[in-house]
């Protein structure tokens, strides 16, 4: 008789690296308290996985186990489930002055000494980009979430691949017998390529001399999507528990190996309130608090997407709308809408039709649901207390046409509100704000305190990339820091070499170029305590600004990044 391995028993004894592989466990993050600790230990259903700096704990537990775990810890739902990230979009280093000072006399700044960090899509190891002139690897470490192996420490999941083992397996005659990890996507080995891809006669990276460590991300699990409402056959959506734990892999290995990191985020998020207090988001400040760990983040390609909308509630009574236009076969969308903890606001749906669902006042961590009697459209309306307030509402099987969810100042102080859609990406491009605002689209993560923000412009002729998202964030704080080339940049795919555009490819220029002041600082000696603060205000002084234009801004932050212009600041 086969035995029933859930069990509570059998629960008990399971090594944690197959509890999280049951399929029907999901993650959460949560803080590390007592409270959670006497969870756990009194349910066999739950268990504790790893603690990230910053005093929160990625955990695992039964899918149906979730609610009551959010019961115990007094925590919304939405607080503690992990947020879906997509991708970002992919002449560039001449423009940022990165070849000039590659080239400097008397001095050799590419990158030596230091690593480049990718928490993505993984990385083709056997491109040439990433190979030496011996036909051995630049890359350290790859940890692949989605194969199950040797497994790094406190993580539980996925296998770690050595540069010896890339080494031996480039040296096979059938490589992925030994290292069996692909790029299928490609966006992380571009990425890679730009900020540190080696020189041949098509490219050259910003920081070629650097060494890298790639973290390939599982997706998002089927729970995850459900949640989320993404479309049907979306793919390449990640959640940010396995983002935070692939930074703190990579940053665990720099640290054994005792050199400044540079890390790369080329993946974006409209679930959270932009004012930098998401938990991926702190965790992410946390880590550019320290001594030789930067990380550069792509602002997002959400200017032009009608993504956003905001507006403001004049006084306690008064009511604005939102309007969402919905097109054809739209499975459903959700919304979330944000606002000052110092207001009360209650929410109301209208259909296309006129159907008007009931007005429920604010009271924090509730939700209600409501079918509509004349359409097949179900409205679901969330009110929670988190560091501000959201209203979430979503709507299944939606009518064509347009949805107003009418907003009511039940208390008034500020009144001001942003709401969002989900990213490109991450939703149906058939939905849409009748309204949008351009303002208040740079994504999570890169609305985090402390880290080095990337814009895109054309290099080109000196224009803004059309969908380079604009700031501020709700701090408020100007974001982004700076933009960087990311129009037509050449880099390398699985197999070759392609041109994309996007703020990634930026942010991955900007990590090269951090990756030299890193290697100046730190490795040779002139800033041993540099950190990414540091690093930021380098980079932003040195920025070319156009004449006419009154900097910094919303758009272009403090300027085009020139890297030469840095090192000038610094002999002056």
């Amino acid at each position: 008789m086969e035995e029933n391995l859930e069990t509570p028993s059998a629960l008990a004894n399971m090594p944690l690296h197959e509890f999280i592989n049951l399929p029907n466990v999901t993650s959460f993050v949560a803080p590390d308290c007592v409270r959670l600790r006497v969870f756990v230990h009194n349910s066999p259903y739950a268990r504790i996985g790893t603690l990230l700096p910053g005093g929160h704990v990625v955990g695992y537990v039964f899918e149906d186990k979730l609610e009551q775990l959010v019961l115990e810890l007094q925590e919304s739902f939405i607080g503690i489930r992990p947020s879906l990230f997509a991708l970002l979009d992919r002449q560039s280093l001449a423009s940022a002055s990165i070849l000039q000072v590659q080239q400097l006399p008397n001095i050799n700044l590419r990158g030596e000494g230091v690593l480049l960090g990718f928490v993505d899509t993984g990385i083709d190891y056997m491109h040439p980009a990433f190979l030496y002139e011996d036909g051995t690897s630049k890359i350290q470490y790859i940890w692949d979430q989605t194969i199950f192996g040797d497994f790094p420490p406190e993580m539980h999941f996925g296998s770690v691949y050595s540069k010896a083992q890339i080494d031996e397996a480039l040296a096979s005659d059938d490589p992925l017998s030994i290292v069996p990890e692909q790029d299928t996507n490609g966006h992380g080995t571009y990425l890679a390529s730009l900020a540190g891809g080696r020189e041949n006669n098509e490219f050259l990276g910003a920081a070629p001399d650097s060494e890298i460590i790639a973290v390939k991300l599982k997706p998002a699990s089927q729970f995850m999507l459900n949640q989320s409402v993404a479309p049907l056959g979306t793919t390449d959506l990640f959640a940010s528990d396995d983002i935070m734990l692939g930074i703190k892999f990579i940053l665990d290995k720099a640290d054994a190996l005792n050199r400044p990191v540079a890390i790369c985020m080329g993946l974006g998020s409209n679930f959270g309130g932009h004012a930098g207090l998401s938990v991926i988001e702190e965790f992410i400040s946390h880590v550019n608090s320290r001594r030789g760990a930067v990380v550069c983040t792509a602002a997002g390609n959400e200017a032009n997407a009608r993504h956003h909308n905001s507006g403001r509630i004049p006084s306690t009574g008064e009511t604005q709308t939102i309007e969402v236009v919905v097109g054809e076969n739209v499975g459903a969308f959700a919304v979330y809408i944000w606002n000052s903890p110092l207001d009360s606001i209650s929410a109301a749906v209208e259909s296309p039709a006129g159907q008007l669902t009931q007005r429920v006042a604010f009271e924090a961590n509730i939700i209600f649901q409501r079918p509509l009697v004349l359409e097949r459209a179900v409205v679901t309306v969330g009110y929670f207390l988190l560091t501000d307030h959201l209203i979430f509402v979503q709507v299944n099987d939606p009518t064509p046409g347009i949805w107003r969810i009418i907003l009511r100042g039940d208390e008034i102080s500020s009144g001001e509100y942003h709401a969002w859609l989900p990213i490109t990406g991450m939703i149906d491009p058939n939905v849409e704000f009748a309204t949008p605002d351009p303002n208040f689209t740079v994504v999570i993560p890169a609305t985090a305190l402390g880290n080095i923000v990337c814009g895109a412009y054309d290099s080109h002729d000196n224009s803004l990339y059309v969908a380079s998202s604009w700031g501020p964030s709700r701090v408020p704080r100007i974001v982004p820091d700076l933009v960087a080339p990311g129009v037509n940049v050449g880099g390398a795919v699985p197999g070759g070499h392609g041109v994309f555009s996007g703020t990634s490819a930026a942010a991955a220029i900007t990590t090269g170029a951090s990756a030299i002041l890193l290697q100046w600082g730190i490795v040779e000696g002139h800033e041993f305590y540099m950190n990414a603060a540091r690093v930021r205000a380098l980079l932003v002084a040195g920025c070319d600004r156009l004449p006419n234009i009154q900097y910094p801004n919303v758009q272009w932050g403090y300027g085009s990044l020139n890297l030469l212009n840095s090192f000038r600041v610094l002999t002056l």
